[in-house]
């Protein structure tokens, strides 16, 4: 979290505004006084610019010395419970809104910016459209009889036709706008992973601070995590480059793509994070980055590294679990070669890994294999202790039921069993997932 905080602000920092300034007004009929605020949208959530507009001759005022940033705001009148989205551009940063508080959407008449008219209109157009597709969806969630699923399919689907042409006629007549860009980028995830992309304008900066840029980001990601690690590296490869046509869009693409990496603990993550962190930060291909934030990313990059094979391996202090003892893998083994088994108790698939360790045992020993197992469990000592003594392991079983040692991060284990092969270099020579691969490893190395 501290890392993403640290880059949002990186990004907030980086923006450049022009000097013009902004005025927006809003005079609201049958409107008892109260706080009208302004925000603007950042992925799925709003910040506050201003907590109360100024009062002036029966308007509510915003006004700022400074060009606001492109995107969507929304104007919030408190008592009524009314939020009015707004679009902010360039070229649109001086308008003027008169509406009944009521029914602000129904009744909205905007003076000094076309595209915020056509918005209204365009909205009030759809909403009818968009009633009506929430009407049968509702009846679809309540409906059993099959034929009557059909006719709400068959009818659902001409309202969605009505939808999709009714929203690329604004996007053509709305050409070369901000409001263009925001109508396809809002319905581009409705279509496939490769079309997607080309109803997204990357050169668009406006489009961070609207809750639909992130959809397409977190679309993305959703269609190919489950590729495997080279894909996903591929893929993210492809949505950085083309990110690159705006330097602020750039710096999000590569910032949002890292902290979900980092935070996301699937197997062969960390390997991603580890990549977009070597070629777009570390690198500096990502300009302007502040020390501190460098400094992070490289240190959780070493960490992630370690668990990577070819990349040197972290020499952990844990706890003998049969002893108050302590030991660093590294040093009580020599130069050995070693085989960690990460295992947790409960776990079905480590009874097997462990039951296979114990039948190659005698083999691997005579091979010259320090051998050692960690437990995963965060319970008592005691209670892993007699897990440990049940399981009567011949090899040296440890523990850190703290993590002092941090040996999850280091060795990135996210799910059991896992075994790591070090070579007498100290390097990850191989990591094992699941009890048939170990047991196929085992064998291998037994021989």
């Amino acid at each position: 979290m501290k890392l993403f905080l640290t880059f949002i602000s990186f990004i907030i920092c980086i923006n450049t505004c022009l000097s013009q300034g902004y005025e927006i007004k809003i005079k609201p009929s049958h409107l008892e006084p109260q706080k009208v605020r302004l925000a603007y949208y950042y992925e799925d959530k709003q910040y506050l610019i201003t907590d109360s507009a100024s009062s002036e001759n029966g308007f509510y005022v915003f006004r700022g010395n400074e060009n606001l940033p492109s995107g969507i705001y929304s104007v919030i009148l408190d008592k009524n419970a009314q939020v009015i989205d707004i679009l902010i551009d360039e070229n649109n940063q001086k308008f003027v809104m008169k509406c009944d508080a009521n029914d602000p959407q129904k009744t909205m008449k905007i003076t000094g910016s076309e595209m915020n008219s056509n918005f209204f209109d365009y909205q009030r157009r759809m909403t009818d459209i968009v009633i009506k597709q929430h009407e049968i969806d509702t009846l679809k969630k309540y409906t059993t009889d099959s034929s009557k699923i059909e006719k709400l399919d068959i009818e659902l689907s001409k309202i969605d036709a009505v939808y999709n042409e009714a929203w690329k006629i604004e996007a053509s007549k709305n050409h070369n706008t901000f409001f263009e860009d925001v109508l396809k980028c809002m319905n581009s995830t409705n279509f496939s992973n490769q079309e997607m992309w080309n109803y997204v304008n990357f050169s668009q900066k406006g489009l961070i601070r609207t809750p639909f840029f992130y959809k397409v980001i977190r679309s993305h990601i959703a269609h190919y995590i489950e590729s495997g690690v080279p894909e996903i590296i591929r893929q993210t490869d492809k949505l950085i480059n083309l990110s690159k046509e705006n330097i602020e869009v750039y710096h999000y693409v590569t910032g949002y793509l890292l902290n979900f990496y980092r935070g996301f603990f699937k197997l062969g993550m960390n390997e991603v994070f580890v990549h977009i962190a070597d070629s777009y930060f570390l690198n500096d291909t990502v300009k302007g980055l502040p020390e501190e934030t460098h400094k992070m990313i490289e240190n959780q990059r070493d960490i992630y590294k370690s668990a990577i094979i070819g990349y040197d391996a972290h020499n952990i202090k844990v706890r003998k679990i049969n002893s108050d003892d302590s030991i660093s893998i590294f040093d009580y083994s020599s130069s050995k070669p070693i085989l960690i088994l990460f295992w947790a108790n409960g776990c079905g698939h480590c009874d097997s890994a462990e039951n296979s360790l114990k039948l190659y045992y005698p083999q691997l020993i005579e091979k010259g294999y320090q051998i050692f197992s960690l437990c995963n469990d965060n319970f008592s000592y005691e209670s892993i202790r007699q897990n440990s003594e049940r399981k009567n392991f011949p090899w040296i079983d440890l523990c850190d039921t703290e993590n002092h040692s941090h040996f999850r991060e280091y060795y990135y284990i996210v799910s059991t069993p896992i075994m790591y092969l070090i070579d007498n270099k100290r390097r990850i020579a191989s990591k094992l997932i699941g009890e048939d691969r170990i047991t196929q490893a085992l064998q291998a190395l037994s021989l």
